[in-house]
């Protein structure tokens, strides 16, 4: 019989066996990594992890899009914080976000090969990206911000920019790791230059609560 469980045991669990998957992606990679695997490393019976989710490649698109989800609520903190000073996100702090963002042990094209990419994004629902890519609508609203400041942001730039970061960590087995992690942060100050220009100024206020 199904163990029953409230709905705040039921989100323990959820984020008990998300963690889990994160440190069993990171020790064993995609393809080596079983739901026992899982299931063991959160102690819990397999059982109960397809109580939850259906297939392995089902739940790592649900650890993506959970880790885009906390991406997207910092971000949009962010740019409220900044609006309600009336101003927009200084470059500082997209700065830091991103960075934290790619150079996370949750980045999952730190996790995955191209191959386990593909597959994981077609189990993703259509509106969820696998990164933090000005497409999915992300850095899109730093780049309305920007403009809206008078700034002239090549949003599309940036957008292409992201993407080449997520490329190049997909490959990452051809760089040797410390060229591999500067290749990336010369990519999130190219980005940051498409959308705030090399000054990384953008001096016209925007209006917005006191």
């Amino acid at each position: 019989m199904p163990a029953i469980f409230t709905q705040e045991e039921r989100e323990a669990l959820r984020r008990t066996m998300l963690d889990a998957g994160w440190h069993c992606l990171l020790e064993r990679g995609y393809r080596a990594t079983r739901v026992e695997d899982v299931a063991r490393e959160a102690g819990i019976a397999p059982g109960t992890f397809y109580g939850f989710f259906k297939s392995k490649s089902e739940f790592v698109a649900e650890m993506v899009a959970e880790n885009r989800r906390v991406l997207m609520d910092e971000l949009y903190d962010m740019i409220s914080q900044a609006k309600r000073r009336g101003r927009t996100p200084e470059r500082g702090e997209l700065d830091a976000w991103m960075r934290a963002a790619w150079h996370s042990d949750r980045a999952i094209f730190r996790c995955v090969d191209d191959a386990d990419f593909r597959k994981i994004r077609r189990a993703l629902p259509g509106d969820v990206s696998m990164g933090p890519e000005l497409a999915g609508g992300m850095l899109a609203s730093v780049a309305d911000a920007v403009r809206a400041a008078g700034g002239e942001p090549d949003a599309e730039l940036a957008a292409s920019l992201q993407r080449v970061c997520a490329l190049t960590l997909l490959a990452r087995d051809e760089f040797a790791p410390a060229a591999l992690e500067r290749t990336v942060d010369a990519l999130i100050d190219a980005t940051l230059d498409a959308l705030y220009g090399r000054s990384g100024r953008c001096d016209e206020r925007v209006d917005g609560d006191e």
